[in-house]
């Protein structure tokens, strides 16, 4: 016995389309319709997150150049400190360095004045 649900094809010239075949290739391209569909939403979702990812790890790349930027701030502004805590400690050697540094562009001064003659 044949299935209820089944439908059958009558047969029909090669030339014509028959209200059937019309019917089963509308809902074929229906089918098709709706399975791209759902490719593209799945397509889109992924594009989506990987943007969010993106934006995610540009947000944390801002956020670690900001926390090495204070943290050579404090670096710089804790090593100037300690020079001048150093300097403060030793002023006679510090005062022995500035007047070589000065005695030493006096000299390289008056060499190239003499030079210039």
């Amino acid at each position: 016995m044949a299935d209820p649900t089944e439908e059958t094809v009558d047969p029909a010239p090669p030339s014509e389309r028959t209200e059937y075949e019309l019917k089963v290739e509308i809902d074929e391209a229906q089918r098709n319709l709706e399975q791209n569909l759902g490719e593209l939403k799945d397509a889109l979702g992924e594009m989506v997150d990987v943007k969010a990812h993106i934006e995610n790890a540009i947000d944390e790349g801002k956020e670690q150049v900001v926390e090495a930027a204070v943290r050579a701030g404090k670096g710089v502004v804790e090593l100037f400190g300690e020079a001048r805590r150093w300097a403060r400690e030793n002023p006679l050697l510090v005062t022995g360095i500035g007047i070589a540094l000065f005695a030493g562009v006096a000299f390289a001064a008056r060499r190239r004045l003499r030079a210039a003659d």
